[in-house]
């Protein structure tokens, strides 16, 4: 009796050497994402990256800034990255050139893209914060205009405004690429650009550090043409949707995740991350930013059929494209929680 409770003991043992231990570092599956930039408006990506939502899910994410939009989905269709967070334009033009992407959730469901103008030339031009929008877009006659790069849709934003004040681009004005945000901060306070466009929290950055206004402020809802608008989607291939449903549909959870946490905790209880990931801001600054933003992230992740049809709507009317894409054909719900 006593053998074979010995060789119980040594059995048990033995299992418990073979099991992981509860605090065993988990092997995570890589992946990577691209973004247009550093913004306040991918916070759902910081999040689900630095509160463990990826990892619950299994997953290390590299989250790779390509310094304006193009390249980030560029790396998607040659298969270096897994997924997207960018604007709709390539959505449309890659549709269009019979290279269809698919949208499989909807992050950020306004243009919250916001520009600002150097304080001297608003000074000269008679502009305030309070001129109404459409004295304020007929005022870019003559002027250095910027986005991050051309065709990004810091970029289009410009164009949109030119043709929604009878102007011409590139002839009544100049819309230039600047880069990033110290590229764009920097052309905009040595007087190379008179209005520069880009996210929060670059534009709030040139506003506080006193050389400029806040020329249009899209990610407050000011605009109704860019409200319930599709701004900022998830991208995937469809050929790695259709290899991977689960390991999309876990992205898409973490991400949405996120999105609850930052819609139900307060700013404030967010500064260590919002410090981490956007240094050199000051608090008060973080935390009015994310107050003013939350209500673009969607809580339900939907590409819904009117929002894919505003951002149609600005494509066709920058001359982006010329054809829009039916809503089944780019977008689908299938990777959302039932």
């Amino acid at each position: 009796m006593t053998r074979w409770i010995v060789r119980i003991f040594l059995l048990l043992v033995g299992l418990s050497l073979a099991l992981p231990s509860p605090g065993a570092a988990q092997t995570l599956k890589p992946l990577r994402v691209t973004i247009p930039v550093v913004g306040m408006n991918f916070l759902p990506l910081f999040v689900a990256a630095d509160n463990g939502m990826f990892a619950k899910e299994g997953f290390e994410v590299e989250i790779i800034p390509t310094s304006g939009d193009g390249p980030d989905v560029d790396a998607l269709i040659a298969g270096s990255v897994q997924f997207t967070i960018s604007t709709p334009n390539r959505l449309l033009t890659s549709f269009e050139q019979g290279k269809p992407l698919l949208a499989i959730m909807n992050m950020a469901n306004r243009n919250a893209i916001d520009c600002v103008m150097n304080k001297k030339t608003a000074a000269e031009l008679g502009i305030t914060e309070a001129t109404p929008l459409d004295q304020k877009l007929k005022a870019l006659k003559h002027l250095k205009v910027a986005g991050t790069r051309a065709g990004a849709f810091t970029y289009l934003v410009l164009v949109d405004y030119a043709k929604r004040a009878g102007l011409v681009p590139q002839q009544d004005l100049q819309i230039l690429g600047v880069g990033g945000g110290p590229g764009m901060i920097a052309a905009l306070e040595n007087g190379q650009v008179d209005v520069a466009c880009n996210t929060s929290p670059t534009t709030d950055l040139m506003v506080k550090r006193g050389n400029a206004i806040m020329f249009t402020y899209n990610s407050l809802g000011k605009d109704p043409a860019y409200d319930d608008f599709l701004f900022e989607l998830l991208y995937v291939r469809p050929d790695y949707a259709k290899a991977n449903p689960e390991v999309v549909r876990a992205f898409c959870r973490a991400l949405l995740a996120a999105i609850a946490y930052i819609r139900d905790t307060p700013a404030k209880d967010q500064l260590p991350l919002l410090r981490k990931r956007f240094s050199g801001i000051e608090d008060d600054m973080l935390v009015a930013v994310l107050e003013n933003l939350k209500p673009i992230f969607r809580r339900d992740g939907k590409v819904t059929p009117e929002s894919l049809e505003k951002a149609e709507k600005f494509m066709l009317d920058t001359g982006a494209i010329k054809t829009s894409a039916p809503w089944k054909e780019i977008a689908t719900y299938d990777y959302l929680p039932k």
